[in-house]
């Protein structure tokens, strides 16, 4: 900058001193200024040249500060080109890594519309790229429910599972992520081998199940008529209840096993009946009235009278005996249950709570699991099978409904299925009211 000043200044005091010897001072010193604006403007359009192209051409030395900043933007270019060139770099191998996936991959707007796809978007899909740019996504690939997966304000984690359009045979597992604020990743992956294997395995734990239920029946008839003889020993009556209890136990497990096959081999979407959910709720709160009574549990019931349920009656009844078994199993005597049936936050929710010793917030996530059980001796003490809550998921699946537990150890816990509103059906327009009962549904000697 110092260096530009000073031969400014030395310009115009030589201009000065010619006017001055010639008597044109101010004329000398205009045309002294008309040159420095030019030689300055010379300058800087050697500068917007050079920027131009700043590869193919030297580093113009013009001198002064100019000259500086020309050197500053070479270094600084320079670093962006070597930049550009590892940026080009990774996003190459990122192409080929994703390339190289064996799931198909397919980038889409707002829109719908490919943005981009990968290789093998073409064998699962049949989406070609970049041939396919621009064209909506669901006009390519025509499967039932994708648009609701596609549109969706939530992340799917699990996705659906499809026929193949392009492979017969073949399924294929679908979900769509948000990739950025404008664009979307739709996966596609090839689960033939994984779901024949699932079905592999339902129906060997449904063979089997069904296998053993004759063998158990006659065990315990056998074992069940040696209990009733008189002449029975003495040492050997203990071992022969054993017998009964726990052969009655297998039969449970093997009844709740095969049940569960049938879920989930159950194709489509359950039987469209409306429930009476009301009525549901107190046939089975009567007909576990004698384990209440036994633990002397005391029950209230909140219900919306109004609201039926549209499904499978045997699946929702088996839902929440399931629920209010495990409540009455695993609270203390004296206990305090409720029951509810009402409408919250645009969802119809049936819940079972309870004030027993609660679940530990790491359990929760993994309660639904066959035989997954918080406390092994707790659990096996109470009788249970372990495949309780599996059932209520898959029921629940099938409803179109979720499964919500809340609980806090030491207070208690709640299990919500909770309905989308769409399941319900109404008998008049107040649907809202909710009635609060607690007639004969009351321990004896409460």
């Amino acid at each position: 900058m110092q260096e530009d000043i000073w031969k400014i200044i030395g310009i115009l005091l030589l201009g000065g001193l010619i006017g001055y010897s010639l008597e044109q001072t101010f004329l000398l010193l205009f045309l002294s200024s008309l040159g420095v604006i030019a030689w300055q403007l010379m300058r800087l359009e050697e500068l917007s040249h050079w920027i131009d192209s700043p590869l193919a051409k030297a580093v113009p030395n013009s001198g002064g500060q100019l000259y500086t900043i020309l050197r500053k933007l070479a270094r600084r270019d320079k670093k962006n080109k070597l930049r550009q060139r590892q940026l080009g770099g990774f996003l190459t191998q990122i192409r080929k890594a994703i390339g190289a996936l064996p799931d198909a991959i397919v980038l889409i707007d707002d829109f719908g519309k490919i943005e981009w796809a990968n290789n093998n978007a073409l064998t699962i899909l049949g989406v070609r790229w970049p041939a396919d740019g621009g064209v909506r996504f669901t006009d390519l690939v025509r499967i039932q429910n994708l648009d609701a997966i596609l549109k969706g304000p939530e992340p799917n984690p699990q996705g659906i599972e499809v026929a193949s359009k392009i492979k017969r045979d073949t399924v294929i597992n679908i979900k769509c992520l948000r990739y950025t604020d404008e664009l979307r990743m739709v996966i596609a992956r090839d689960v033939t081998r994984l779901v024949r294997v699932n079905q592999m395995q339902r129906d060997f734990v449904a063979n089997v199940s069904h296998e053993l239920k004759t063998p158990l029946t006659v065990l315990r008839g056998y074992v069940e008529i040696m209990l009733t003889q008189n002449k029975l020993p003495g040492n050997l009556l203990k071992p022969l209840e054993q017998m009964n209890l726990q052969t009655l136990r297998m039969e449970l497990i093997v009844g709740d096993l095969l049940y569960l096959a049938k879920l989930e081999s159950a194709d489509g979407e359950p039987d469209e009946e409306v429930v009476d959910v009301p009525q549901m709720v107190h046939t089975v709160c009567e007909a576990l009235q004698p384990l209440m009574d036994e633990k002397e549990h005391s029950l209230s019931i909140a219900i919306d009278s109004d609201l039926s349920l549209v499904g499978s009656s045997k699946e929702l009844h088996s839902v929440l005996s399931n629920l209010l078994t495990n409540a009455i199993h695993y609270t203390s005597n004296n206990g305090t249950l409720a029951v509810s049936w009402r409408v919250y936050d645009e969802t119809a929710v049936l819940s079972v709570k309870d004030n027993g010793p609660g679940i530990a917030e790491h359990h929760l996530d993994r309660l639904t699991r066959r035989f997954y059980r918080v406390d092994t001796n707790r659990s096996r003490e109470s009788g249970g099978t372990g495949l309780g809550l599996a059932i209520v998921k898959h029921v629940l699946q099938r409803h179109n409904a979720k499964l919500a537990i809340q609980s806090k150890e030491g207070v208690g816990s709640e299990f919500c299925c909770v309905f989308p509103m769409t399941q319900t059906q109404a008998s008049n327009a107040n649907s809202s009211n909710t009635k609060t009962t607690q007639p004969k549904l009351q321990s004896a000697n409460q």
